[in-house]
């Protein structure tokens, strides 16, 4: 059947959106993304188009998509949707967007994190949302827009300082603190909310168990950006003079920062993941013993139990899962993660560009975020989700007490992670996206672990030596 839709009749617009560099002493060149006027006659009025969404889905939340694509497929029949999983991982799909952007053959949406998205700006092809968002028909009332979690919707924004919205929340996730909840209750310990906390337990572990390393943390990425945040350090940020993207993480706060971790590292009483030969921190913990706190991504909750011993469960092992913790419980602040939705500019193809608008907003309702979450683990995002008959029938099917079976630990542990992101959306923060930015936040982390894994004897000469390499890195 046909669906007639009334058009945006806006003014053209232009914005600058911020894709420079910091601190190079070079010229600024503004990039422009325009908010493209959509002709009165550009209504879709059933002809049949074509659209491509490119990610890098695994096959569970692949297949949900292909059920989504044919309930679309029966309001918009002449809208032909084709997914593609592009890429094995996000670099390599935003790799592939920016060089199929150079061919011109780049697809209409995409699954793609905002450090990817500021590249794609680059040549200047997202399409800035704000229009379609405000169109009286075609877009989202005020009372929509606060439906979608404050800080996940918010990101959207955090491309330049004039409020053009590139993207909107898709599969999106936080870190959490995942525990021993036997271990802890057995040895009365409190499910810590500071660090300073957290490396108390993890003394009194070590005096009793002494070979073992009680606290792991998976991204060493996440762990400098967000200690960054709590600390108070600088990282990154925009200068609002200049509107220039600017590198900042090279100082003294971010280094005491990272002194306090390492000391924790050389005490035997933490190890990140690459120090961990590049696995998981959660495969030592399902083991019962030597670690028993991590921080990992909510997005992949199911892994605390995953895979882990028929016996080790058997004997008790049960997971229990906390926010992040920080430096100052009167400052509580950890990174926002997971990919959002973006689309792209498709010159002189308005009817494209109105079809790409149209499935979004159809995988974004309520219930398609409640379905992709329970098949995925990834957050709601949407607070009236949680209303759902699809969330409420799995919040009824949830054995709140003791679990008998892992299948039943693993969907309890996913709610309460969920539950933790949805209570405390106002800690989640997105640091500045510019063109430097994912550079920067990959030289950080490889800058990190060399620094925890240092043995020498002048550690802040090394320090200083790090970090102002790797500034000279990323800037240059």
């Amino acid at each position: 059947m046909k669906r007639f839709i009334a058009v945006i009749l806006l003014a053209v617009f232009s914005l600058v959106l911020v894709a420079c560099g910091g601190d190079r002493g070079s010229d600024v060149k503004d990039r422009l993304v325009d908010w493209y006027e959509l002709a009165e006659d550009a209504d879709y009025d059933g002809s049949k188009v074509t659209i491509t969404f490119w990610h890098r889905m695994g096959q569970a939340n692949q297949e949900m998509v292909q059920k989504w694509i044919r309930e679309f497929n029966e309001i918009y029949p002449n809208i032909t949707v084709i997914e593609e999983k592009a890429a094995a991982s996000y670099d390599a799909l935003a790799d592939k967007i920016s060089l199929a952007i150079t061919a011109g053959n780049y697809p209409d949406i995409a699954e793609s994190y905002p450090d990817h998205i500021a590249r794609y700006a680059m040549a200047e092809k997202p399409l800035a949302l704000n229009n379609f968002i405000n169109h009286p028909i075609l877009g989202y009332t005020e009372d929509e827009v606060s439906d979608f979690l404050s800080g996940l919707w918010a990101e959207g924004s955090s491309y330049d300082n004039a409020g053009t919205i590139l993207s909107l929340p898709f599969t999106k996730s936080s870190e959490a603190l995942f525990y021993n909840a036997t271990y802890f209750e057995e040895h009365g310990y409190e499910v810590p909310t500071t660090w300073d906390e957290v490396f108390a337990i993890a003394e009194d572990i070590k005096e009793r168990e002494p070979d073992a390393i009680p606290v792991g943390y998976d991204s060493e990425d996440n762990l400098f950006i967000t200690a960054s945040e709590q600390w108070k350090a600088p990282y990154t940020g925009y200068n609002v003079e200049t509107g220039r993207g600017e590198v900042l993480f090279n100082n003294a706060e971010s280094k005491e920062m990272v002194k306090y971790f390492k000391s924790k590292v050389d005490a035997g009483l933490m190890i990140t993941r690459m120090l961990n030969g590049e696995a998981y921190t959660s495969d030592i913990m399902k083991t019962g013993k030597d670690l028993y706190m991590y921080v990992g991504s909510t997005g992949g909750t199911r892994y605390a139990y995953d895979s882990m011993p028929q016996q080790v469960f058997n004997d008790g092992y049960r997971v229990g899962v906390a926010p992040v913790p920080v430096k100052d419980a009167n400052h509580r602040k950890q990174i926002q993660q997971g990919p959002n939705i973006n689309l792209f500019h498709q010159p002189g193809k308005e009817q494209q560009m109105i079809a790409a608008w149209l499935f979004v907003k159809f995988m974004l309702q309520a219930e398609k975020t409640a379905e992709f979450a329970l098949a995925s683990g990834y957050a709601p995002v949407r607070h009236s989700a949680y209303e759902t008959d699809v969330w409420q029938d799995y919040v009824a099917n949830i054995k709140t007490t003791e679990p008998m079976t892992q299948a039943q630990a693993t969907a309890k542990l996913i709610k309460e992670a969920i539950d933790m992101f949805r209570n405390n959306e106002e800690i989640f923060f997105t640091s500045a996206v510019f063109n430097l930015s994912s550079k920067t936040r990959d030289e950080v982390g490889a800058m990190l672990v060399r620094i925890l894994a240092y043995n020498g004897n002048d550690l802040d000469g090394y320090i200083d030596s790090q970090y102002q390499s790797s500034y000279d890195y990323i800037v240059n």
